[in-house]
């Protein structure tokens, strides 16, 4: 496995002459969008929505947006990666507005933004479209600020903030490890899972020493600096979290080894952020501070350390920005000038060759070992059987690790499954078509005539028709035979990485939830020792067994089913529906550096 620096070359340009055309293509295309809010979306918005939503304003303002400096890395001949920033800062002109008088409005007077965004083209192909797969995230949130109007400047506490965090969680869906895959050549052959996905590069061990001057949330009415805090950390990267302990009563807490973090790293611009909090959680709140601070750094700045294999230890300023000060004691660092700090400890592991990782025995117990052994990595490819109405909302998979005798680790979740587009009819028919000839079809149109009105050639349009039919019919005969009624293939092509540290007791679950969060089922469970071995490499089929409930029917259960009675649009989706639904997916695994290989004597 290679290192987060061995790559074929890096090169990085301004993009001037890309902004210089921006400058004058802007203007058409901020107006075609303006266009586009007012005569498209504000008309949804009012049918869709109960309360009228409509845009009574919408302008971009003068800015313009600006990209560069862009980097290019080749990190081998059929993977290229390029990073470009993007910033656009404006005063703006957005009001929304609800109810047919407009009497509630909320506006934005400016906003700014900033992000890295992230696009992978693989693989490189030898014949056109030269790309066949583009893989579009951002490797950290990027930043949005937006000054408020209307109805934020009346009193109402924590409204700006939760519309601020609604337009954070709309760009959350691209930032890593989500991210979006748009296949480029119709050529599925040219592409594997490897192309459509976000292979890991590493893990990163963090752990948060301790706190320095930190903010003290409790505070008495004439005491002199007699303040103190219950802090405790949310350690953050990518998806992944970890809330430490609470250290009572102190603005200098230190947190023990416990609170130690692992992190799967996918892009080295991802960053850790710790959240440094006041727990407060008695019968009555006593104080409303919440945050003591926060810390934002790549997992690059880490690596950019000398001996970043090697644990160090590294002291950062904290942001304070967003503590409500006005809460805390004149005399408190944060009032004062004095900086909260934080003593941060890491380390970077990284992932053994290739032969390394192929040398396990499931039959040896594996030695003891303080850091992870590895990443076991998931692939999902499709499956057949799945409830269409069930479909259309949204499936995933639930993704986790069960060590003996311990908690379940943190799950991990796929995107929702996508149904495929069109069967490969061997034709030369543009797709664009296919939909167009489908339509006449139904309208009894006979083929010359289609080839007349698409101008193309009869002979391609029966052979269409015809394969279609095939596929049709072959279809509705497979569903038959599983009992698959009104049931549907989806696809994933994605992996999901979990963290091994025990393997002699790790088991790997794989659970289907609905578009609720409800799980509906799961897969017969991996043993982390066969996935090690690589016995589990090559596509396996397993059939979905159904979550069993075992609670008893309820007030509220009875209430559901009589509303489910007079809105079936609404009714739940019965779990046997889910009996035909099989899984095609495969595990395989990548050993850290320095975890052990050889096994203890049995």
């Amino acid at each position: 496995m290679a290192s987060v620096d061995d790559e074929e070359g890096c090169e990085t340009s301004s993009l001037i002459w890309v902004n210089s055309l921006l400058k004058g293509l802007w203007p058409n295309a901020a107006t075609a969008l303006e266009n586009f809010i007012k005569n498209e979306l504000t008309s949804k918005l009012r049918d869709g929505t109960p309360f009228s939503l409509h845009f009574a304003r919408f302008s971009l303002g003068n800015g313009v947006p600006s990209f560069g400096p862009i980097e290019v890395r080749r990190h081998s001949e059929s993977h290229v990666l390029l990073e470009l920033e993007t910033r656009y800062s404006s005063a703006v002109d957005i009001l929304l507005t609800a109810g047919s008088t407009g009497s509630l409005s909320l506006g934005v007077k400016r906003l700014d933004f900033f992000g890295k965004l992230c696009l992978e083209l693989k693989p490189l192909l030898d014949t056109w479209p030269i790309v066949g797969a583009v893989i579009i995230y951002f490797a950290a949130q990027p930043k949005l600020e937006l000054q408020f109007s209307g109805i934020v400047d009346a009193p109402m506490p924590g409204l700006a903030k939760r519309v601020q965090a609604a337009v954070d969680g709309l760009f959350s869906t691209l930032v890593l490890p989500n991210f979006k895959c748009i296949q480029v050549t119709s050529d599925e052959r040219m592409l594997s899972l490897a192309a459509c996905t976000r292979e890991p590069i590493g893990v990163l061990k963090v752990h948060v020493c301790r706190g320095i001057n930190l903010a003290g949330a409790n505070w008495k009415m004439g005491a002199v600096r007699s303040f103190t805090s219950n802090p405790y950390c949310v350690v953050r990267l990518g998806g992944t979290s970890l809330c430490t302990s609470t250290v009572r009563n102190t603005t200098n807490p230190d947190w023990p080894e416990t609170d130690t973090a692992y992190f799967i790293v996918h892009n080295r611009e991802q960053e850790v952020q710790v959240d440094v909090m006041d727990n407060d959680q008695g019968f009555f709140q006593r104080n409303f501070v919440g945050l003591l601070g926060r810390l934002r750094v790549s997992v690059s700045q880490l690596l950019s350390m000398r001996d970043a294999a090697k644990e160090k230890v590294c002291r950062y300023k904290l942001d304070t920005s967003q503590v409500k000060s006005g809460l805390l004691h004149v005399d408190d660092p944060v009032n004062t000038g004095v900086p909260s700090e934080i003593d941060l400890k890491y380390k970077w592991l990284e992932f053994a060759p290739a032969s390394v990782s192929d040398r396990a025995d499931r039959n040896h117990p594996y030695e003891t070992h303080a850091e992870p052994h590895g990443v076991a990595l998931v692939e999902l490819h499709f499956g057949t059987g799945f409830p269409e109405e069930a479909a259309m909302k949204g499936l995933r998979w639930k993704c986790w690790i069960q060590e003996a005798g311990a908690a379940a680790a943190a799950a991990v979740y796929s995107s929702s499954g996508k149904s495929p587009e069109h069967p490969d009819f061997q034709t030369s028919l543009p797709d664009c078509l296919h939909h167009a000839i489908d339509r006449l079809n139904a309208l009894s149109v006979d083929a010359a005539e289609i080839a007349a009105i698409i101008e193309a050639d009869q002979a391609e349009v029966e052979h269409y028709l015809m394969a279609k039919s095939k596929h049709v019919e072959s279809e509705a005969q497979r569903k038959l035979e599983h009992g698959e009624v009104q049931c549907m293939e989806l696809s994933w092509y994605e992996t999901l990485a979990v963290l091994v540290s025990e393997p002699d007791t790790s088991v790997i679950h794989l659970s289907l939830v609905n578009a609720r969060g409800e799980v509906m089922g799961h897969l017969e469970p991996l043993r982390a020792l066969d996935v090690m071995s690589g016995t589990l490499k090559e596509e396996l089929t397993c059939k979905l067994t159904l979550e069993q409930s075992h609670a008893k029917p309820s007030l509220s259960s009875h209430v559901s089913n009589f509303s489910s009675w007079i809105f079936p649009t609404c009714t739940p989706i019965s779990k046997g529906r889910f009996q035909a639904v099989q899984m095609h997916f495969a595990a395989r695994y990548l050993a850290l550096a320095g975890a052990p290989v050889t096994f203890q004597p049995t």
